[in-house]
This record gives structure tokens, C-alpha cells and sequence, in this order.
């Protein structure tokens, strides 16, 4: 009878690494995937930040939807995240590392803005993800930081609607579909993007002592600094809510707030 190997003694899950090559292999298909959706979205009209967040937004409704199956098909995730892993959740993130190194060449080839925060925050999500996915350790965890993407979708769809025609033109068809976004905005922003910060944080003070020294501190800064990103942002979508509509002179600014978004708040 074969031994069960774990990683740490105080593992639920017996420890079942995945080879390497999948990651690699994983990552460079998305990188592909992407640059194909960037070719067939491609429009003269539209200018390279407005193309950049349907890309973006594209990614988050992908995460969001594969996120749901990944929690429902494999729920003892819950009872040790750390330990726990499978092929379909470290498929997931090595879809998004994928998604993180394309958009990363993307931001240095077309931005005309300062992107240094956006480059810092993808360096960052790839080096922790690869790491995550090279030793199939902590892929609970990341999961869900990934969920933040849930919210990342409302994010992005709060400027696509402003930017492209709605399904109906019509008035009562606008203002539903805005009421719509905004309630769900704020409403995963709290649950997701708090909730994760909080979780994360508890998890880290609870089982601190089974990760290596340098992950635990390193995830410890990303996640406070996750939070901090968190609440900056959160300020800024209120004050643009309630005063960010006095003109339409100032409507362009709404851009610039939301220029923080998903890529410079780091999953924990």
C-alpha cells in the first residue's frame, strides 16, 4: 500500500504536485488566447485604453464564471486551502498569470500614461502565482484572491456601458442598466475585495506558521497593501458617484478614477 506523502504535518489534503510543464504550457496558451481576442475586437473607433479594458473585462467575466465551477465542483477546498489543490483550479490560475504577462507587454508597448503601478502590480501577481503554481502549494488561497475578478467585471462594465451602445437605447433601458451596475458594484466591492483582504489576513495570523517565512511576510505586505489599494480605490468610485457628475466637461475624469482598477489591486 502506497504512503500518502504531505507537505506539512498539519495538511488535510495529501500533497500531489503538478509537473511544471502544465504551468508553462497553461500560461503560453492563454498569452496566445488573448493576443487573438485583441486582433478580432480591434477597432479604428476605439482607442487603446478602451480596447485594454474590454480585454480586461473579457478576462474577468472568464475568471468569474470558471471561479463559480471551480468553487461548486470542489468545496472541501474550504476545509484546508492551503493543502488543497486540483487541475482545474491550477488551470484557472495559470489562465490569469497568462492573461497578466500579456496585458503586462501590452501596457509597456501602448500606454501614453504612467503605468509604473499597473507594472508593479503585474510583476508582483506573477511572481506570487508562478510560485503558487511551480510548488501546487497555497492554490486555495489564491483562488481566492482571484475572486476579486467578480467585482473587477462591474469595474469595467461601468465604463464599457459609457463607451459603447447598450443593448436598447432607450431611457428606462440606460438608467436600469446603470442602477443595475452600481448596486453590483459596490456590493462585491464590499464582499470580494474587503472580504478577501480580511480573510486573508485571518488566515495568515491562524496558519502563518505553515509557510515558509519569506511567502508568509511577502503575502502578508501584498495583502495590507492590497487593502490600502482597496480602500483609495473605494473612496475614489463614492466621491466620483456623488460628485462626479456636474458637467459633462468632467465626465472624461471618471477615466482617470478608474485607471485603479483590478490590475493595481493585488489578489492575496
Amino acid at each position: 500500500m502506497n504512503t500518502k506523502f504531505y507537505f506539512d504535518q498539519t495538511d488535510l489534503f495529501p500533497y500531489e504536485p503538478i509537473h511544471p510543464k502544465y504551468m508553462f504550457t497553461y500560461i503560453l496558451l492563454s498569452c496566445m488566447f488573448f493576443t487573438y481576442c485583441n486582433q478580432k475586437i480591434h477597432h479604428k473607433k476605439s482607442n487603446w485604453l478602451q480596447q485594454n479594458t474590454l480585454l480586461s473585462f473579457i478576462h474577468a467575466s472568464i475568471c468569474s464564471v470558471l471561479l463559480i465551477v471551480g468553487v461548486l465542483q470542489a468545496t472541501e477546498m474550504f476545509e484546508d486551502p492551503l493543502s488543497h489543490a486540483n487541475h482545474f483550479n491550477y488551470t484557472l490560475l495559470a489562465f490569469s498569470v497568462g492573461y497578466f504577462l500579456y496585458d503586462f507587454v501590452d501596457c509597456v508597448q501602448n500606454s501614453t500614461t504612467s503605468i509604473v503601478p499597473i507594472l508593479i502590480h503585474h510583476i508582483t501577481v506573477i511572481v506570487f502565482f508562478s510560485h503558487v503554481l511551480y510548488y501546487t502549494r497555497n492554490i486555495g488561497y489564491a483562488i481566492y484572491g482571484l475572486s476579486l475578478e467578480i467585482n473587477s467585471v462591474f469595474l469595467h462594465a461601468r465604463r464599457l456601458v459609457r463607451w459603447y451602445s447598450p443593448f436598447s437605447k432607450t431611457v428606462q433601458f440606460q438608467n436600469f442598466l446603470k442602477i443595475f451596475i452600481d448596486i453590483g458594484n459596490y456590493m462585491t466591492f464590499v464582499f470580494f475585495r474587503f472580504g478577501i483582504v480580511i480573510a486573508g489576513l485571518r488566515a495568515l495570523h491562524r496558519e502563518g506558521f505553515r509557510l515558509n517565512p519569506i511567502v508568509k511576510y511577502f503575502t502578508v505586505l501584498i495583502t495590507m497593501a492590497m487593502g490600502v489599494f482597496n480602500l483609495i480605490l473605494f473612496y475614489r468610485l463614492v466621491k466620483n458617484q456623488l460628485f462626479g457628475k456636474q458637467s459633462k466637461r468632467q465626465e472624461p475624469s471618471e477615466d482617470d478614477v478608474l485607471v485603479v482598477d483590478n490590475r493595481v489591486l493585488l489578489p492575496s
